[in-house]
């Protein structure tokens, strides 16, 4: 059984969380931080459900489905390019005060040689995939979720 020291109420969560792979395929984009200005105005008109933009001092990340990538694209012939990735999103509300759930999942993936990036929002967290590593992922995250007893 997975270590639920952390948190006594990740085994409730783990047993009765959902948890699916969405259909998108995904690219993560590293663009230079001097091209932001242009990021910021291009991201506007995404038509894509499912996208996420981080801006740090020497790197925008920018991760979009593939259709908006190859419509925004152009402006960035320089951008580092990693793909196809897919997303694992945990449709269960996450408190923002619970201790461990990521740390498990993580250690999950890893153990499975699944490399990932983890993407939080407000309330549900997600990992991003290497498209050739989805189902390793999937029989990872399946595996421990048997261990709290799946109801």
């Amino acid at each position: 059984m997975p270590n639920i020291d952390a948190d006594p109420r990740l085994a409730e969560l783990f047993r009765t969380m959902r948890w699916r792979v969405r259909p998108e395929r995904l690219v993560l984009a590293g663009i230079d931080p001097r091209e932001q200005p242009v990021v910021l105005r291009l991201v506007a008109g995404l038509t894509g459900r499912l996208w996420q933009l981080t801006v740090e001092p020497e790197v925008v990340t920018l991760i979009v489905e593939e259709s908006d990538w190859r419509s925004i694209s152009p402006a960035f012939p320089r951008a580092r390019i990693e793909r196809p990735y897919r997303l694992i999103s945990f449709e269960a509300d996450l408190p923002p005060d619970l201790v461990g759930f990521m740390a498990l999942v993580s250690t999950a993936l890893a153990e499975a040689g699944v490399p990932i990036l983890a993407l939080c929002g407000f309330t549900r967290d997600h990992f991003l995939v290497r498209e050739a590593d989805l189902a390793r992922a999937e029989a990872a995250i399946a595996a421990l979720q048997e261990g709290f007893g799946k109801a």
